[in-house]
């Protein structure tokens, strides 16, 4: 099989001249069709190539135009957020530190805590 890939440089050239001169010979037309049925139109082609060719103004449309203004539902005062955050001074650590406290907070609380729950005391009253 590789003796069918083993043409000269000059072989090949001409092998791609015989079927350029093929295709002009026998196939006149193939360039000037377009595919299809579809018809190229000249002389709108001939008036795009002219400079002096009117074009209609392009209306600029936002790409953002569409897109939805907001998920949240509720607003937040952005100064008071600053200010939340800032109280951590030295950032992540602060954080860390300010969560197990809030956990530690939350272990001491009772569990039942809701509203009407009676909890007993220790003046020696029954519950």
């Amino acid at each position: 099989m590789s003796y069918l890939f083993s043409f000269s440089k000059r072989s090949r050239w001409i092998a791609a001249a015989a079927v350029v001169a093929f295709s002009a010979i026998f196939l006149p037309n193939a360039g000037a069709q377009a595919v299809g049925s579809v018809q190229q139109d000249r002389q709108a082609t001939l008036q795009a190539s002219q400079a002096r060719t009117p074009v209609p103004p392009v209306t600029y449309r936002s790409v953002f135009a569409d897109l939805p203004q907001g998920v949240e539902s509720t607003t937040l005062d952005w100064k008071a957020a600053n200010a939340n955050v800032g109280q951590f001074k030295r950032g992540y650590a602060d954080l860390l530190k300010w969560e197990q406290e809030q956990a530690a907070k939350a272990r001491t609380v009772p569990a039942n805590t809701a509203p009407g729950a009676k909890t007993p005391t220790t003046t020696g009253e029954k519950p």
